[in-house]
């Protein structure tokens, strides 16, 4: 599996590096005649090609990320301390939107993760819930302690996932968002899966919200 995976990772880097240099210029390119263009017509025009540019910059991205061979630094964190960064962030991604966004954990304990993975993984369940709940909605950050498990659980009363959608959810490329690639949650799970011990689970109920629960060893300290 892991030859396989690096195998496809040297082939993604490679194409990766071909595709990228042309578009980082014809980005460059567009970002500046935007800036001096007066037109409407023509701003609208280069403003498409802008936004266009940075989708496919974060599918070159995520694709290198997909297909990149498991390398973790494993240490032992402070769940609460990451957790509250967390929700610091999704306060800021929120943009006002209306949706109440909150912490429910008390007992502190240590887990044997990559933090910046584990970071990675946490905004985008974060993020992803913030897009889905409406207004005056509710998102809450929880854990759950049992003996040498304990669950982080992201919970939201958004929109939750239509039935027909649930087995495609994981699939590379797979989205139902305008501007999304397809790859975030796909790219959750395996970095969660690539951790000893750690296990995803997503439970949606369309039009009542969706529970996404991550389960962790605990770790020394």
């Amino acid at each position: 599996q892991n030859e396989r995976l690096a195998a496809l990772g040297q082939t993604v880097a490679e194409i990766n590096h071909e595709i990228k240099n042309p578009l980082i210029m014809i980005g460059g390119f567009a970002r500046q005649l935007l800036k001096k263009a007066t037109e409407e017509k023509d701003r609208a025009k280069l403003t498409i090609i802008v936004d266009e540019v940075t989708r496919l910059e974060h599918l070159l991205a995520g694709l290198k990320e997909l297909y990149r061979p498991p390398q973790l630094n494993l240490a032992g964190v402070s769940l609460n301390e990451l957790l509250a960064e967390i929700v610091a962030l999704a306060h800021s991604y929120s943009g006002g939107k209306g949706v109440d966004i909150r912490l429910a954990s008390s007992t502190d304990v240590v887990v044997e993760v990559d933090r910046e993975k584990m970071k990675q993984v946490l905004v985008n369940l974060v993020k992803n819930a913030i897009e889905a709940t409406p207004p005056g909605g509710e998102i809450v950050v929880s854990t759950r302690v049992q003996e040498d498990l304990v669950e982080v659980e992201v919970t939201d009363t958004g929109e939750g996932i239509p039935e027909e959608l649930k087995k495609r959810i994981f699939l590379p490329f797979f989205t139902t968002k305008e501007q999304g690639t397809g790859l975030g949650l796909c790219i959750s799970k395996r970095i969660i899966e690539d951790h000893p011990g750690c296990s995803f689970q997503l439970d949606s109920k369309e039009g009542k919200g969706t529970v996404a629960t991550i389960g962790f060893r605990r770790g020394k300290g």
